[in-house]
C-alpha cells in the first residue's frame, strides 16, 4: 500500500506539467513567448549552489544552479513521468531504481554558493525526496559510501533484494551494465536465496525483477552499442532512449518513446549548421517553430540561471514532428568534443593538458589522445622530441580536472588513461584517418581508433 502511495502521489504531482506540454505542442512558440514572459531575472542571492560541468577551455566550469532553474528541470521530468505512468500503470506497485552517484565533497566556499549537490535526489525537489524514500530500494546513505567498490556491493545487494523493481533510471547505458557484472560475479555475496544466486549468476535478470517495466538510459551515439546489449540481456523490458539533457539545461526528453523539444521547460533556439564543417553558424539562430524537417541545428538555450544565447554545444537533427513541436535526435558535440561516457573531452582542454605536459617532460614532435579499441579509455600517443615520455599517473591527474572525466573514470566507465611512445606519429595518424600527410592537421583529441601495430 505505502508503494502504491507513493506512486500515485508522484504521477498525480506530474499531470500540471504533462498538461502544460500537451497543450504546447500544437503551437510551441506561444509556449516559449509564455515562458519567457514568466521568468524572472536572477539576482546573486538566488545562486543556491554551483554544479560542476565540462568547459570548453577548461578542466571544469561551475553552472550557477537556482531554484526557478530546478523548476524549469522538472517541467521537462513530469512530462516525462507522466507518460512513462500512462504507458505502464503496473508501476504504480512498483520500487524505482535512479541512479545514485557515489559520494563527491560538496565545498563550501569562503565566498560565494556552496559546489555540488550533497545527494542526486536534491534535484527532484522536497516533495519527491520525501516520496523517494518509499519507492528508491537504494537507500540516500548509498550515496555517502565514498569508497567506489562499497557504493557499488551496497547498490546491488539493494537492488536483488527488491523483487518489485519496475523502473531503472540511469544516464549511460555502461554504468547499468557494469552493475550488472557486478551482480553476476557476485552472485554469493548479494543474497542468500540459491534460486536469485542462481539466476544472477546465469545473467536471469529477468528472474530477478520479474515486473521489471522500463529501463530509462542514453542511448545515442556511443552508448547506441551498449543500450543494445541492454536491450538483448532484457527482450521483455522497453528499453527507452533519454532526451537531451546537460547540468545547463533541457533540450528533449521522451515523451510516449519519442524525444520531443523540451518548449516548457527552457527557451530554445537553433543555430543553422555549415555543411562542410559541420560547425553552427553564429548568428543564423531560428526559433523552435522554424525549425525543418532533416536539418542538423546547434543548439542554443535561455534558462533560469540567468543564462542567455548559452551555446550548448551539442547539434541535433530535427526527424519529425509532434503536432507542431519538433523531435529532436543528437547527432554530435560541436568542436569536436569527444563523449564516450558523458566524459565530454573538449579538444582545447585536451590541449591544455597536452601544453602542461610539454612543460613539464620537454616538447613533443606528436601527441594526441585517441580512443583504446574498445572504445573503454583513452591512450596519449606521445613522440618525443629530445624529452621524455610522460607517466601515465601525472596525465590522469591533469585530465582528471575535467570533472564529467573523472566521474567517468571513478564510475568505472572509463579506464585511467594509457600513455603510449609512438614513432612518425604523423605518419601513423595520416594511414589511420586517410588524410595526407601534407593536409595532416593533428587534434589534441579524436574519436579515431589509431592501430599500432
Amino acid at each position: 500500500m505505502r508503494i502504491l502511495l507513493a506512486n500515485l502521489a508522484w504521477f498525480l504531482s506530474t499531470l500540471p506539467d504533462a498538461l502544460r506540454f500537451w497543450l504546447a505542442l500544437g503551437d510551441p512558440a506561444k509556449a516559449q513567448a509564455a515562458l519567457a514572459a514568466r521568468r524572472r531575472p536572477t539576482r546573486p542571492e538566488d545562486v543556491l549552489l554551483e554544479e560542476p560541468t565540462s568547459g570548453t577551455t577548461g578542466g571544469t566550469k561551475w553552472i550557477p544552479y537556482t531554484e526557478q532553474l530546478r523548476r524549469e528541470f522538472m517541467r521537462a521530468v513530469n512530462p516525462w513521468m507522466a507518460s512513462v505512468y500512462l504507458r505502464h500503470p503496473g508501476l504504480l506497485l512498483c520500487t524505482h531504481y535512479w541512479s545514485i552517484s557515489p559520494y563527491t565533497e560538496v565545498r563550501q566556499p569562503k565566498d560565494g554558493p556552496r559546489r555540488g549537490f550533497a545527494e542526486d535526489r536534491e534535484y527532484l525537489g522536497k516533495f519527491r525526496a520525501r516520496i523517494t524514500g518509499a519507492l528508491f530500494p537504494v537507500t540516500v546513505a548509498v550515496a555517502g559510501e565514498r569508497d567506489p567498490d562499497r557504493h557499488l556491493l551496497a547498490t546491488a545487494k539493494a537492488l536483488v533484494t527488491s523483487r518489485r523493481l519496475g523502473l531503472v533510471s540511469v544516464w549511460h547505458p555502461s554504468a547499468f551494465l557494469r552493475l550488472l557484472d557486478f551482480m553476476a560475479s557476485h552472485a554469493s555475496d548479494l543474497t542468500p536465496d540459491a534460486h536469485l544466486r542462481e539466476s544472477l549468476a546465469a545473467r536471469r535478470f529477468s528472474d530477478v525483477w520479474p515486473r521489471l517495466k522500463l529501463i530509462s538510459c542514453w542511448d545515442a551515439a556511443f552508448a547506441a552499442a551498449d543500450a543494445d546489449r541492454i536491450r538483448r540481456l532484457f527482450p521483455d523490458v522497453e528499453v527507452e532512449g533519454k532526451g537531451l539533457m546537460a547540468t545547463e539545461g533541457v533540450v528533449s526528453f521522451p515523451w510516449f518513446g519519442r524525444r520531443v523539444a523540451a518548449v516548457t521547460s527552457h527557451n530554445l533556439s537553433f543555430e543553422k549548421v555549415d555543411a562542410q564543417s559541420g560547425e553552427p553558424i553564429a548568428g543564423t539562430a531560428v526559433g523552435v517553430e522554424h525549425v525543418e524537417l532533416g536539418r542538423l541545428y546547434g543548439v542554443v538555450l535561455m534558462t533560469g540561471n540567468g543564462f542567455t544565447d548559452y551555446r550548448l554545444g551539442d547539434v541535433v537533427e530535427c526527424v519529425g514532428f509532434e503536432r507542431k513541436t519538433p523531435r529532436l535526435e543528437f547527432r554530435y558535440r560541436a568542436g569536436g568534443t569527444v563523449d564516450l561516457h558523458g566524459e565530454k573531452m573538449h579538444p582545447a582542454f585536451a590541449a591544455e593538458v597536452i601544453a602542461k605536459l610539454e612543460a613539464r617532460y620537454g616538447r613533443a614532435r606528436f601527441a594526441t589522445f585517441s580512443l583504446c579499441a574498445d572504445l573503454r579509455g583513452y591512450r596519449l600517443l606521445w613522440e618525443t622530441d629530445g624529452g621524455s615520455l610522460p607517466v601515465a599517473e601525472v596525465v590522469e591527474t591533469l585530465l582528471a580536472e575535467n570533472y564529467h572525466y573523472a566521474h567517468a573514470v571513478n564510475l568505472r566507465q572509463l579506464r585511467p588513461v594509457e600513455v603510449v611512445a609512438v614513432a612518425d606519429g604523423i605518419g601513423l595518424w595520416c594511414r589511420a584517418t586517410g588524410i595526407p600527410r601534407a593536409s595532416a592537421k593533428i587534434p589534441p583529441v579524436s574519436r579515431n581508433v589509431l592501430v599500432l601495430a
